[in-house]
């Protein structure tokens, strides 16, 4: 059973994913929610299994979410997805695109790396 946002959490507000295998209902979610909500900023986490990461990946572009922050188990995958070398971090929506950010290494992300990515991505500061 997830949490359920009602409208008015959502309304008005850019929509920030950070997509794992397990990330849904962590703690680190509500910490950057914390830093972030007040600025018009909802971060949410997707747990992705892997039999639906083609079906995901391939949607992102045209889905609600404006940034979506990949955990390790899924930054090699979405480079090649996107055929980048390396390991994508993030993937944003600007000017119409859809921007993976790459790495040569993959990275793991605590609540305040999760934020200064968010707001180097999104310009908020």
């Amino acid at each position: 059973m997830g949490i359920e946002l009602n409208p008015s959490q959502i309304h008005g507000k850019k929509i920030i994913s950070v997509a794992g295998e397990d990330i849904f209902g962590k703690p680190i979610i509500s910490v950057v929610n914390n830093e972030l909500n007040d600025k018009g900023y909802l971060v949410i986490g997707i747990n992705i299994k892997e039999e639906n990461f083609d079906f995901f990946i391939s949607n992102l572009a045209d889905s609600k979410v404006e940034t979506t922050i990949f955990l390790p188990e899924f930054q090699r995958k979405v480079a090649k997805f996107f055929k980048r070398d390396g390991y994508a971090l993030c993937g944003y929506k600007k000017n119409g695109d859809f921007v993976v950010v790459t790495e040569d290494k993959e990275k793991y992300f605590d609540d305040r790396e999760l934020i200064d990515i968010i707001r180097e991505v999104e310009g908020i500061k």
